[in-house]
């Protein structure tokens, strides 16, 4: 696992039958409750919510899949009695239809927007931009792409949620997708997600190079990182520290 490698995976696939399509989303759908991702990108949405404003917070969720993800955050901000406006993106027909049905069972309304991330620009005026388990199925070119369009999309944040490659993560996903999931896509494409995935550190190189600023990775157990950026706000002024010159003895490189 010391070399990332990224390969076509089912769920690409835009002529993936449709029974076939929405099992491996029933299959996601589980593995993501497995590991709480939901909640742990909820505590950092919850953070940025300003109990003195008076519009909800707007987030972007890009490449939402199935969306129990961010239906989830509605879920929980509408019990937690926070404001919320969440619109859901995927370049899936069958991924939109899923979000809006379960959106309605749950009993929560999210917007569900039919677009490619990667060939069209987001829609904007976000507070927050999100996304999760997608960054493994893009390259480097497509991943400055994306990071570069989301920071067009927000005024303030973006967060990152996806695998950290290493080989426990790839026994663990492998593991946990044959028992969490009957679908044949999910049992394969969990091992060539973990493949394809990214280092945090590697991420974090990435990110910080297209956004510049600093990149903050958080550890998320079992298997995942979240990555953080926040734009700098042009409201407030900077602060430049003086620092008396000190005389050069030799430069290191690090």
């Amino acid at each position: 696992m010391l070399h990332r490698n990224l390969q076509h995976e089912l769920m690409d696939d835009p002529h993936l039958p449709r029974d076939q399509h929405e099992l491996a989303l029933k299959g996601l759908s589980r593995l993501n409750r497995f590991t709480g991702v939901a909640a742990l990108m909820y505590r950092h949405l919850r953070r940025r919510v300003d109990v003195n404003a008076q519009r909800p917070l707007r987030i972007l969720d890009v490449a939402s899949g199935a969306g129990d993800v961010p239906i989830y955050w509605a879920r929980r901000a509408r019990r937690d009695g926070i404001a919320m406006e969440i619109t859901l993106l995927d370049v899936s027909e069958v991924a939109v239809d899923t979000q809006q049905q379960r959106a309605a069972q749950a009993g929560v309304d999210v917007q569900s927007v039919h677009a490619d991330c990667l060939a069209h620009p987001l829609p904007g005026g976000f507070d927050v931009v999100t996304s999760s388990l997608f960054m493994h199925h893009l390259n480097d070119e497509q991943v400055g792409t994306l990071l570069r369009a989301m920071k067009v999309a927000t005024d303030a944040t973006i967060l990152v949620c996806d695998l950290h490659r290493s080989r426990m993560n790839l026994a663990m996903v492998a593991f946990a997708g044959r028992v969490l999931s009957r679908s044949p896509v999910v049992h394969i494409d969990s091992v060539l997600s973990v493949q394809g995935a990214y280092t945090q550190a590697e991420f974090q190189t990435l990110a910080q190079a297209v956004l510049g600023g600093s990149i903050e990775m958080h550890p998320a157990f079992p298997c995942r990182f979240l990555a953080s950026y926040e734009k700098p706000d042009p409201a407030k002024p900077q602060i430049i520290t003086s620092v008396a010159a000190v005389p050069t003895v030799s430069s290191v490189a690090v």
